[in-house]
């Protein structure tokens, strides 16, 4: 008798283990046709995410208790038209790898690597979310980071009134030798804080990047805003990244509507470097119709027109752009479908 009332205790204690912890598996598969253009020569095939990323991940939670939880998630980019990963071919969890301890009152601690704290704002005041041949060049201009490794990370609570904001650094890990000054060069540091409420949303960062000198230090800043008016959400986007080097700034007006059982996007931006002609303009225009909650079939056009001293090019992830000469024009379009799971 006794044995079975122990077993009956494991059982409960591991279906009470069971209710308090979760792990999930979910991705996004996307992959389209598309052709891009320059000055003298094409590009045609197949692209992956165009509308978002192409991912796969495990991510979980334990309740601790007392509003305590610790939390994983790790994510791995791959890329449909080819089956292969995003870290030289091999699937690796490059997008997002962390361990987060976190209160309801307190906020959460995160550790590992993850998106970059002057990233986010890049993506989500851009309708594009910077994928495909419509997305915003305002995350790419002068080599700010995409995502950090080596990133200890405080978020603060959620219970804030619809107030949010983070605090990021990242270890260069640099060797020290005794007799020299410590080596910074990869060090990250990085903030983002924001109101998100109702029809509004509006959110600012800043961050800075060490260089293997000062003059090579990257300071990145960028602010964007957003109001839902249920008919259309128009957002603006400015970003800056500067070094001793030079300074681009981009300044993006964009706009979602809902359309049928779809989306339009559009945006147009601008992007000026300081003290030269090396400008450019991009415009696109899209659509998704939405066959599911979780699949989207979608097309997107975009072209940029280069000042005399520029020649950016339209590429996409899959397809490499054609190239353009200095002060040429290069344009780009695709077609695809999206499956979240």
């Amino acid at each position: 008798m006794s044995k079975k009332l122990v077993a009956a205790a494991a059982m409960a204690a591991a279906g009470c283990a069971a209710a308090q912890s979760s792990v999930t598996l979910f991705g996004v598969l996307d992959v389209g046709v598309a052709h891009v253009t320059g000055t003298h020569s094409s590009r045609t095939g197949l692209s992956t995410g165009g509308a978002n990323i192409s991912r796969f991940g495990f991510r979980g939670t334990e309740d601790l208790g007392g509003g305590l939880a610790a939390s994983f998630w790790l994510e791995a980019g791959l890329d449909v038209d080819t089956g292969a990963g995003k870290t030289a071919g091999s699937i690796a969890f490059n997008r997002r790898a962390t361990v987060s301890l976190s209160s309801q009152r307190l906020g959460e601690l995160r550790l590992g690597r993850d998106d970059a704290a002057t990233f986010l704002n890049t993506l989500i005041f851009d309708p594009f979310l910077t994928n495909g041949v419509g997305g915003t060049n305002a995350f790419i201009m002068r080599g700010a980071p995409i995502q950090v490794s080596n990133a200890v990370s405080y978020l603060l609570p959620a219970s804030l009134g619809g107030f949010y904001g983070q605090v990021q650094y990242a270890f260069g890990e640099q060797a020290r030798m005794s007799f020299e000054p410590r080596n910074r060069q990869g060090n990250y540091v990085g903030a983002r804080g924001g109101y998100r409420e109702g029809p509004l949303h509006v959110a600012l960062a800043t961050g800075r990047l060490r260089g293997a000198t000062d003059a090579q230090d990257l300071r990145i800043h960028n602010a964007g805003v957003a109001y839902d008016f249920g008919v259309v959400r128009p957002m603006l986007l400015w970003a800056t990244e500067r070094s001793d080097l030079g300074r681009i700034t981009a300044v993006q007006l964009g706009l979602t509507a809902p359309l049928g059982a779809g989306q339009l996007r559009a945006s147009v931006g601008r992007y000026d470097t300081a003290h030269s002609n090396a400008d450019w303009t991009k415009w696109a225009i899209g659509y998704g119709h939405n066959l599911s909650k979780r699949t989207q079939v979608y097309g997107t056009a975009a072209r940029v027109r280069n000042n005399a001293g520029a020649q950016r090019a339209i590429g996409v992830q899959g397809l490499a752009a054609s190239g353009t000469s200095l002060g040429g024009r290069s344009s780009g379009y695709e077609v695809g479908i999206r499956h979240n799971f």
